[in-house]
């Protein structure tokens, strides 16, 4: 924060609004940042942890991305399949066979996004305790 502001009782309010104001842009564009990290890393995540096909695959490990939405005050970020986004929920939870049985779910999003979740709460912790 700022160290050596020096005020009066008329400037008072100004002081402390511009004080604030810092504050919270250092919040945002910390929080900003972490966010979009963890959101790389997760993709980088779920990219190695995904399935490959035997014959001629990748194409479904390769087709993760991150999509981002930024206001100035927060920004979304998503995570998700391109190129075959059918898949996701067929490969992470199981499905039923056509003449039968089930196919094993293949969980590879899950263990991502809970660890996602973790370290963006804690990037996020600090930004604000340092901020």
């Amino acid at each position: 924060m700022a160290d050596n502001i020096k005020c009066s009782a008329d400037n008072l309010g100004a002081t402390i609004s511009a004080v604030l104001a810092g504050y919270t842009d250092k919040v945002i564009d910390g929080t900003k940042a972490a966010v979009k990290a963890t959101a790389a890393e997760c993709c980088e995540g779920i990219k190695a942890d995904s399935p490959v096909r035997k014959k001629g695959g990748g194409k479904y490990k390769r087709g993760w991305k991150v999509q981002t939405a930024e206001t100035p005050l927060s920004v979304t970020c998503t995570v998700h399949n391109s190129t075959d986004y059918q898949l996701t929920h067929l490969l992470e939870n199981g499905h039923a066979k056509r003449n039968g049985g089930r196919v094993e779910a293949i969980v590879h999003i899950k263990p991502n996004e809970e660890k996602a979740n973790a370290a963006v709460e804690k990037r996020i912790r600090e930004v604000i305790e340092n901020a």
